[in-house]
């Protein structure tokens, strides 16, 4: 049987010297593979870490150990951003917020990685505390746009929402923002370009996000679309 983790790439030097003594020759497409008593572990370029062995128990406790040590157990939570369908002329502009753990979120990928989307939501639903989608059908997006608004200004103003709505319920997180900074300089933010492939939170965002644009029955055309004005 097979167990995958997605490990960001600024750990992949701590999973290297984990399995230094136990590398075999790797393929072209990894960085390295390493077979410890029955279980063969393969770490991708793409951060894609598969475990395979016949023994779900050991294979379980393996993954445990690559957890513990590539997240800090004492990690704080994240809230992570990542938005879809921002450069489509058809559909909604989907932006989510998801809040947890990177800890809890690593078996996801980016949703742009991912082959089966409805599985990795279900991981997403079940390893995330919880999500703030907003979703913008394209004659909303119109009315925004005839009114000088930008989707820069609109993704901002809903990561300024969002976040004051954990904010007030008293919890302590970082936020992370996939891609580059948006246009205020106020917001208590962090902006990370590729964060959905690098942080698992942001990654697991995508993963809403993409789902619910795909799920989303509206197929209208965004009548003032104008790329210079995104």
């Amino acid at each position: 049987m097979n167990l995958v983790i997605n490990v960001p790439k600024d750990k992949f030097n701590l999973l290297e010297n984990e399995y230094k003594d136990y590398f075999t020759k790797p393929s072209q497409n990894t960085i390295f593979t390493a077979h410890k008593k029955d279980i063969t572990i393969s770490l991708y370029k793409t951060g894609k870490t598969v475990l395979q062995g016949l023994n779900e128990i050991d294979l379980n406790k393996e993954k445990e150990r690559i957890l513990e040590k590539v997240f800090d157990s004492k990690e704080e939570f994240i809230l992570g951003f990542d938005e879809t369908g921002r450069s489509e002329l058809v559909g909604p502009f989907v932006i989510t917020g998801l809040f947890g753990k990177n800890k809890d979120l690593a078996i996801v990928r980016d949703s742009k990685k991912t082959d089966h989307l409805d599985k990795a939501k279900a991981r997403v639903d079940s390893g995330s505390f919880g999500h703030i989608t907003f979703v913008l059908n394209p004659n909303f997006i119109d009315l925004l746009r005839a009114n000088e608004k930008t989707l820069n200004d609109i993704e901002e103003k809903f990561i300024v929402n969002a976040k004051k709505t954990f904010e007030d319920l008293n919890l302590d997180f970082r936020v992370i923002v996939d891609g580059q900074a948006l246009n205020s300089k106020d917001i208590k933010v962090e902006y990370k370009v590729k964060a959905d492939d690098l942080i698992p939170t942001v990654s697991a965002a995508s993963i809403i996000a993409k789902t619910t644009r795909d799920a989303s029955l509206n197929k209208d055309t965004r009548k003032s679309w104008n790329v210079k004005k995104n």
